[in-house]
């Protein structure tokens, strides 16, 4: 049996990408982006995403594959040097019974401080959205220019 998706009418993902949609980037790479994530669980969280419409980890070819591991060991260290995280989750979702909000492939990469609850897990509907200025200056402490 085939891993069931979320059906959308649009990919919010890919509407990120090709820029008709609104988002506060942290990077763009030839294979994939950081975007900042607008439901904030704690300060600094991001989504890594290919810039292809691919669904899931199955989908991901070894260059994508090797992409999305890099960035999240690079945003990781921004997030410990900017953020003074003090510990990273990194995890991502593939289905609708593994908690796959959209059909395109995502990692989260969350920051954990001092009094983070580590049991904690994301839900898109438990948090409210931050504003796209929030968004973008969290953007540009990360940025790889900020890291130079």
């Amino acid at each position: 049996m085939p891993i069931r998706l979320p059906t959308l009418m649009t990919c919010g993902f890919c509407e990120y990408i090709a820029g008709t949609r609104e988002c506060a980037f942290v990077h763009r790479g030839p294979l994939v982006s950081t975007i900042v994530n607008h439901t904030q669980y704690e300060s600094g969280a991001v989504l890594i995403i290919p810039n292809l419409h691919l669904s899931t980890v199955l989908d991901l070819d070894a260059a994508v594959l090797d992409a999305v591991g890099r960035e999240a060991q690079r945003i990781s260290r921004a997030l410990v040097e900017r953020f003074d995280a003090t510990g990273i989750n990194i995890f991502q979702n593939n289905g609708l019974d593994a908690n796959q909000h959209y059909p395109h492939y995502h990692m989260h990469v969350v920051p954990r401080y001092p009094g983070s609850d580590p049991t904690k897990i994301y839900s898109h509907t438990n948090f409210e959205a931050i504003s796209i200025a929030e968004q973008r200056d969290a953007a540009a402490r990360m940025s790889p220019a900020a890291l130079a």
